[in-house]
């Protein structure tokens, strides 16, 4: 019986916590976008493994939130969601029209306001993200595909607003484009970002990666050094040369 209670305390906890997360995440972006937004939360006990999602049917957004797997931060990520599509929609915009990728830098932005962004692991670095425009990867690569989106959205954040992120999006309904979007918002195209994003991932590597590259050159050098010491004799090559010959 004590049991019983103590599951039952922990799943309203859970719960409790999700409800209040997500009120103040509401109360934070409609400031940020000066309006609200209706949507329905349903939270499900769920087996651990399910994938909390936000839906957009038409403009009636549901969202979709599991206590067995919940974290701090997902919540906010959801609602996230949820009013960049309100917002895309006043901007005469098709969520569809924005690439995949950049959806989630928009709710990965978010939930990083007020959660810590982790190193992402190294292969974060060399994974193209940008490559996920209309569908999203396979599951053995979703983990460093979501690493990577929101290491990058917390480097544009830890230098520009979270509103310059919406910003981007202004500039797109212009011209359909997110490259010149980029440029217009934050003076540097996308490409560049990227760049500047991998090598604060790759910096803290660069004493390994320079041992590595130092200890190569001085074992191949000292192996050269090495064979030189053994003078060339011609005499043998042309011999084997002649051996060669007779074997033919």
């Amino acid at each position: 019986m004590i049991l019983v209670i103590a599951l039952a305390t922990v799943s309203g906890f859970g719960q409790l916590e999700i409800r209040n997360e997500i009120e103040e995440a509401n109360a934070e972006l409609s400031m940020i976008y000066s309006f609200s937004v209706k949507y329905s939360l349903t939270i499900l006990k769920g087996e651990g493994h399910e994938q909390p999602a936000a839906i957009d049917n038409n403009g009636i957004y549901q969202i979709f939130l599991y206590t067995s797997s919940y974290k701090p931060g997902v919540a906010r990520h959801e609602l996230a969601h949820v009013y960049f599509f309100e917002y895309l929609r006043s901007r005469d915009l098709n969520p569809d029209e924005i690439p995949l990728w950049y959806h989630e830098v928009i709710a990965e932005g978010f939930q990083n306001l007020h959660t810590r962004t982790y190193r992402p692991e190294l292969r974060a670095a060399f994974f193209d993200f940008t490559e996920f425009d209309r569908r999203y990867p396979q599951k053995a690569d979703q983990s460093v595909f979501y690493g990577a989106v929101s290491s990058f959205a917390g480097y544009i954040l830890a230098r520009y607003s979270y509103r310059d992120l919406i910003r981007v999006i202004d500039e797109f309904s212009d011209e359909r484009d997110i490259d010149p979007a980029f440029i217009k918002v934050f003076g540097s195209s996308l490409s560049s970002m990227i760049t500047s994003w991998r090598l604060t991932i790759l910096l803290p590597y660069s004493p390994f990666l320079i041992g590595v590259v130092l200890f190569l050159y001085l074992l191949i050098g000292r192996r050269d050094k090495y064979w030189r010491k053994f003078p060339l004799d011609l005499r043998s090559l042309g011999e084997d040369e002649e051996t060669k010959n007779r074997r033919v």
